[in-house]
This record gives structure tokens, C-alpha cells and sequence, in this order.
């Protein structure tokens, strides 16, 4: 998004959210290809929510012309944590060969968790559950079996599909969450959304069982294409800049101590404002170096 395109929206009203070079970075990398409308709902939920993109609470997507404003479970657990009445949450997988037996509380109606002791060798994953704790409140458990969620597991490109078990702890762990502390985010998907059927689970959504009854968070994202995006971009970035190919690399070491193809989608969007930042450095020290020259030159004149 150009300066001009910029322009259009007053950026005093979010001088509490973002600082302007934050705000410029989130125009040309976060939420890039935002229309000004867009990219003001995209600040303003950031603000009322208090949810930070820098932090991977909330990320801005674009399909085409379709706009979805997707809240992570990062985010969620943050919203969570900054309550009083927050006591902690837990989330285990549970493979085919442990012990596991689940209860109902005769007092609350609750599901519980009545034993589950792990045996070696595990075998293969057969659900999850999480538990989520609040003062005064009965503790709230969600259980997913694996078949619930096979649909993501085999979509083609799914990050489920690489890293099965931490997307499935990362599902249920969102879904206890938001069904203990009633978390309802204002977040927002384009105005093509009503042209997805929300009761096919191939395109995109995130389910939830009718038994929870809570609100969707957004479109479940192929985090694949994403990834393969998140890339192309800061490849894109580096070969129109002045910086080494080595940069990268580079900066993956020191931030993430991994190779670069192990890195999540998350670490790749945190790596891409590195290399932001890396830029507008490198940008900086060239127009120092250009002033000095010229002003040099103007001595000897």
C-alpha cells in the first residue's frame, strides 16, 4: 500500500495502538494489500481487543478480493491469561495405548477427566482434550477425537499434515478457552464470506461442534500456501534491497536457531518484520552516507 493510499486515514486515532513505525510496517508487510477500510477494522479490532500482531495474536489474510481477519490460539490464550479469574489450562494428546477414562461431575454436569496414564509405546493419536480452570467455575473440559479432525489432517497442503499433533493440541486448546471465559472477538472476514457454505469443513472453516455452541473465530487458513507466501515475500523483499542473500540465513540463526525450512508459518511472518527492519536500517545508513557525500562535495565547491 502506497503513502498516498496511507494518507486516507487518520493515523492520529491509532497513536495508542501503534507507534508510526510500527504502523508502517504493519501497512507494508502485516496487513499488506489492505484497502484503507481494511486496514482501519484490522487496526480497530487490534485496539478494542488489545491483541498484537507483532506478538502472532492476530493475523490479517487475503484471498483475491476476499478480506478475513483471523484471531490465533496465541491470541486467545493471551486474552485469557490477562483475567483475574484465570487459573491455567492444560492440553494433552492421547495416544491408542494409554490408560484414559473420562467422567461426568455429578454436581456440575461437567466432563472429567478420570484417569489417563501413558503406556510405551504410546501408538498412534487417538484424541485430545484440554482443561481450562477459572476461579469460582467448575473447570471446563473439551475432548476431540482424531476422526473429528481427519478432514485437516488430509488436506492437501495442511499444516496439519506436517505438524499434526501440535495443530491438534492448538484446536482443542483454543476451543476450552473460549468456551470457559466466553471470549468473543470482534474479528471480521470480507464480504465474499457469504458465498462459503459454512457446513462444509473443506473450505476453510473452523468447525465447532453444535454441543459448544460458540462463536467462529474466522476462516480456518491453509497455513501451507500461507507459508509458501510468507517466503516468496521476503525473497521478493531481499532481491529488490541492497542486503546479502546471506541475511537471511543469518537472521534465522540468531532468532530462531533453526533451519530455515523448519520454521512455522508464525516464526516465517516474525522473520519477515526482521528483514522490515533489516531494510529500513540498511536504507537509513545509505542516506546517511549520501548526505555526507554531498555535503563534502559542497566543501570542495
Amino acid at each position: 500500500m502506497s503513502k498516498n493510499q496511507l494518507s486516507a486515514i487518520n493515523t492520529q486515532e491509532f497513536e495508542n495502538v501503534f507507534t508510526q513505525k510500527e504502523l508502517e510496517v504493519v501497512v507494508n508487510s502485516i496487513a499488506k494489500g489492505a484497502t484503507n477500510e481494511e486496514l482501519a477494522l484490522f487496526i480497530q479490532i487490534c485496539k478494542q481487543n488489545n491483541l498484537n500482531p507483532f506478538k502472532n495474536h492476530i493475523y490479517f489474510i487475503k484471498y483475491g478480493n476476499q478480506m478475513s481477519i483471523q484471531v490465533s490460539v496465541e491470541g486467545i490464550q493471551y486474552l485469557a491469561q490477562q483475567r483475574e479469574d484465570y487459573k491455567g489450562v492444560t492440553v494433552q494428546l492421547v495416544h491408542e495405548n494409554d490408560d484414559f477414562e473420562i467422567g461426568v461431575d455429578p454436581e456440575t454436569q461437567e466432563l472429567k477427566i478420570e484417569k489417563h496414564t501413558i503406556k510405551i509405546p504410546r501408538g498412534k493419536v487417538a484424541a485430545s482434550y484440554a482443561i481450562a480452570k477459572r476461579e469460582g467455575y467448575p473447570d471446563k473440559v473439551v475432548v476431540i477425537e482424531a476422526d473429528e479432525v481427519e478432514h485437516l489432517r488430509t488436506k492437501s497442503g495442511s499444516q496439519w499434515k506436517t505438524y499434526y499433533n501440535d495443530m491438534f493440541k492448538k484446536h482443542v486448546l483454543k476451543r476450552a478457552l473460549k468456551l470457559q471465559f466466553g471470549i468473543d472477538v470482534d474479528d471480521a472476514t470480507g464480504a465474499q464470506e457469504d458465498t462459503v457454505d459454512p457446513y462444509q469443513p473443506r473450505e476453510r472453516k473452523d468447525i465447532t461442534p453444535d454441543s459448544f455452541d460458540e462463536p467462529r473465530l474466522g476462516e480456518m487458513v491453509d497455513e501451507e500456501d500461507q507459508l509458501k507466501e510468507a517466503w516468496d515475500g521476503i525473497n521478493q523483499k531481499v532481491k529488490q534491497s541492497s542486503l546479502d542473500k546471506k541475511i537471511v540465513t543469518d537472521l534465522v540463526k540468531e532468532n530462531f536457531n533453526k533451519k530455515p525450512a523448519d520454521l512455522t508459518l508464525s516464526q516465517v511472518t516474525g522473520l519477515s518484520k526482521l528483514v522490515d527492519l533489516k531494510i529500513n536500517d540498511a536504507s537509513k545508513k545509505a542516506e546517511a552516507i549520501e548526505m555526507e557525500f554531498d555535503f563534502q562535495e559542497g566543501q570542495l565547491d
